[in-house]
């Protein structure tokens, strides 16, 4: 069967593209012209978490993320072990949502925190957090409902 490829997956191949120019742009600049471009790791770090967090969204549609399945796996209980890690899995990234959603509003009203490099303000590259567990927290109440849907 043909795994079909989330727009996740589509969004992280676009980040990781704009990683792997603005890191090769950096290069070539230390190189030839003996300067770095030091916003490059700016960009290069926040689409690093939100990479990260894209993963973190794709193995839980998967439902590839980790477990410790030997010992899960050999239980009468499995399902319920599956959901409760789910569960838990949720409860977290409400939690993750809840505490990067706080910190992006105080960021745009409070702090007015800018960037070393580009000076641009701080919360452009943290939004990035809370949109994606949003989506994470969708897909791990898909699992949920496929695996308590399933006997």
């Amino acid at each position: 069967m043909e795994e079909k490829i989330e727009f996740e997956g589509y969004i992280s191949a676009f980040l990781l593209l704009v990683m792997i120019i603005v890191a090769f742009v950096n290069v070539v600049s230390r190189y030839l012209f003996h300067m770095s471009l030091a916003f490059t790791e700016e960009i290069e770090v926040a689409f690093f978490v939100w990479v990260t967090f894209l993963g973190i969204g794709i193995a839980f549609k998967k439902g590839s993320h980790l477990a410790m399945v030997f010992i899960r796996d050999r239980l009468p209980i499995r399902k319920h072990l599956i959901i409760l890690g789910q569960v838990l899995s949720l409860v977290l990234f409400i939690i993750v949502l809840y505490l990067t959603a706080k910190y992006v509003y105080l960021d745009m009203t409070i702090y007015h925190s800018r960037t070393m490099a580009l000076g641009i303000p701080m919360w452009i590259y943290t939004i990035g957090m809370p949109i994606i567990s949003i989506l994470i927290i969708f897909r791990i109440a898909q699992k949920i409902k496929e695996v308590g849907g399933s006997d």
